[in-house]
């Protein structure tokens, strides 16, 4: 049996431009893009916890994925994702309006603010600068 198969998945352009943007900034040491794929699910398997901020994006309807995916891209080019700059913020922006969230509760916040911060970001009506935490 082999040791690899071929497998044909469908990956949103914004996804696939902000890898390859992260692999030529050098936050994604990788020699290949496909190496970095397999990297990123070894990354899973190895960590074995559960995403539930992407999972949950996962779910969202295919236009606010879409949104999503273009502010994400953007937070890439911009370099506002390294080093989780991007998710930390997310998740004081998610707890602001909540007492004390438990870990289910943030997940769960989480994916709606990047929604909303995405079509705030989208409109016009917020710039990435504004988002870099000093």
């Amino acid at each position: 049996m082999a040791r690899s198969s071929k497998k044909s998945i469908t990956i949103p352009n914004p996804v696939r431009e902000g890898l390859v943007q992260q692999m030529a900034d050098g936050t994604l040491d990788y020699p290949s893009e496909n190496a970095a794929w397999i990297g990123l699910a070894r990354y899973q398997l190895l960590i074995g916890k559960p995403h539930p901020v992407t999972a949950a994006i996962a779910r969202m309807h295919p236009d606010d994925q879409d949104v999503i995916d273009d502010f994400l891209l953007e937070a890439a080019r911009s370099g506002m994702s390294l080093k989780g700059q991007l998710l930390i913020r997310l998740i004081r922006e998610a707890m602001s309006g909540a007492s004390s969230p438990n870990e289910q509760e943030v997940a769960e916040l989480v994916p709606a603010e990047l929604l909303k911060m995405a079509k705030r970001w989208q409109r016009g009506d917020l710039k990435l600068d504004q988002l870099v935490m000093k």
